[in-house]
C-alpha cells in the first residue's frame, strides 16, 4: 500500500454500509491530505444477495458471504465492520492480526471482554482501530469541544444530554438482533446510549461513576424480556461536573433526538440533531436579565464545514458525518499514524460505561466506572 491508495474491504450489507460506501466515494474529492485513490475492494455478507446488491450498488469489486476474505485478502488494508455487535470482536481482531487497519461501527462490542480485546488487539497490531462515534465529528460538536478547550466558557459545571427516537414504540417493530442481548449486549442502553456518553465524555472527560435506571416501556407482540426501552443515568465526570443521560428508542414523538444542554462556570452550549446545522451558545453577563442564547448556524467558524459547504445556513447531512469520520482514520493511514478517534480505547471506556450502567440498574445502586487504561493493563 502506498500513502496515496488504501483499499477498502466491508463486512456486512445493511443500511449503515451504504452510508460508509458514500464516504469512502466522496472523501477524497473533499479532503486534499487523504489518499488519492480509495479502492472499494470487497463486499461480504452472509446474504449473498445484499452482498452483491451493495457491491452493485457503490462499485465494489467483488462480493462474498465469507467475512475471512475480506480480513485476510493480500488486496485490501482496511477492514470496515458494520454488522451485528457480536460479531465485531471476533471479525476486528482477525483482520488486525492480518494487518489490516479496521473502522468498526458502534457500540464496539457487545461485551466489554469484547471491546478490552479489541482495544488490545489494535494496540499490538500498531494499525489505525477507529470506532464510529461520528456524532463527535458533527462541526457544531467539534466546535463545543473546541469552545470549552479554548477556555472561554470555562469549568465544565453539568451535562444533560440524550439520544431519543421513537420507532421502537411501535408494538409490531421488529428489534431484530438487537433485541436478543447476547447479540446486542444492551437495549437501547447499549445501542443509542453509547452514541450519547461517547459525546459526555468528548465533552466533559471520563464518567466515573453511575448511577442507572432501565425500563421496558413496549408490549411487544414478539416479547424481548430484559431489554430496556429506555434509560436514564446520572452521572460523575473526572473533572468534578456532573450529568444525566437518557437514551430510548421507544419514546413516541423523538426522531433522531440526539442533544445536548451543557453548562459551563461562564456560559453554556446547546445543540440538538434534529436542528444539526445550528447551535446555541451562551456568553456575557450572568447579572444581565436580557442575557440569552445566541444561535449560531454552522458555516466557516466550524470544523470541517468549509470542505461541504460555502456559505452558512447551507446545511450538512447526516452522510457528512460519515465522510468527516472516515477522513480522520485514512489520514491517519496515510501519514504512518497508528491512532485515529474515536479509538479502540475510546469504544471500551463509553462499553464499560454501558457496563458499570446495566450492574446499577440490577442492584439499584452507585458503581464506580473501570478506566480503560487499567483494564488494559489488566487491572
Amino acid at each position: 500500500m502506498s500513502v496515496d491508495r488504501v483499499r477498502i474491504g466491508v463486512v456486512g450489507s445493511g443500511n449503515i454500509a451504504g452510508a460508509h460506501s458514500a464516504a469512502y466515494r466522496l472523501v477524497a474529492g473533499t479532503y486534499a491530505d487523504v489518499p488519492r485513490h480509495i479502492d472499494l475492494i470487497a463486499a461480504a455478507d452472509v446474504d449473498a444477495d445484499r452482498a452483491s446488491d451493495l457491491a452493485r450498488s457503490w462499485g465494489w469489486q467483488r462480493s462474498s458471504t465469507d467475512w475471512r476474505e475480506v480480513t485476510r485478502a493480500d488486496d485490501i488494508d482496511v477492514v470496515d465492520i458494520c454488522v451485528p455487535n457480536v460479531f465485531h470482536a471476533e471479525i476486528a481482531c482477525d483482520a488486525l492480526a492480518h494487518g489490516k487497519h479496521v473502522i468498526c461501527e458502534k457500540p464496539i462490542a457487545n461485551t466489554w471482554e469484547g471491546a478490552r480485546d479489541m482495544a488490545a488487539a489494535a494496540a499490538k497490531a500498531r494499525r489505525v482501530a477507529q470506532v464510529c462515534f461520528y456524532y463527535r465529528v458533527w462541526p457544531a460538536i467539534s466546535w463545543a469541544r473546541q469552545l470549552i478547550d479554548l477556555g472561554e466558557l470555562g469549568a465544565v459545571r453539568n451535562f444533560r444530554g440524550w439520544m431519543l427516537q421513537d420507532y421502537a414504540a411501535n408494538p409490531n417493530h421488529d428489534l431484530g438482533w438487537r433485541a436478543r442481548l447476547a447479540e446486542s449486549g444492551a437495549g437501547a442502553l447499549g445501542d443509542l446510549g453509547s452514541h450519547i456518553i461517547d459525546i459526555a465524555r468528548y465533552l466533559c472527560g471520563d464518567i466515573t461513576g453511575v448511577y442507572a435506571t432501565t425500563r421496558e416501556l413496549v408490549e411487544r407482540h414478539n416479547p424481548t424480556p430484559g431489554v430496556d426501552d429506555l434509560a436514564t443515568m446520572v452521572v460523575d465526570f473526572d473533572g468534578g461536573a456532573g450529568g444525566v443521560l437518557e437514551a430510548s428508542w421507544a419514546l413516541r414523538g423523538h426522531k433522531c433526538d440526539l442533544g445536548f444542554d451543557l453548562v459551563c462556570e461562564r456560559g453554556a452550549i446547546r445543540f440538538a440533531w434534529e436542528r444539526s446545522n445550528e447551535v446555541g451558545v451562551l456568553t456575557g453577563d450572568v447579572s444581565d436579565p436580557d442575557n440569552g442564547y445566541k444561535t449560531v448556524l454552522i458555516g466557516g467558524g466550524q470544523p470541517d464545514v468549509g470542505q461541504f459547504v460555502a456559505v452558512p445556513a447551507q446545511g450538512m447531512g447526516y452522510r457528512d458525518a460519515f465522510t468527516i469520520g472516515v477522513s480522520k482514520a485514512l489520514r491517519a493511514i496515510a501519514r504512518g499514524e497508528t491512532s485515529a478517534e474515536p479509538s479502540f480505547e475510546d469504544g471500551l471506556q463509553v462499553a464499560l460505561v454501558v457496563d458499570a450502567a446495566m450492574r446499577s440498574a440490577q442492584a439499584t445502586a452507585w458503581q464506580p466506572v473501570r478506566k480503560a487504561a487499567e483494564v488494559l493493563a489488566g487491572g
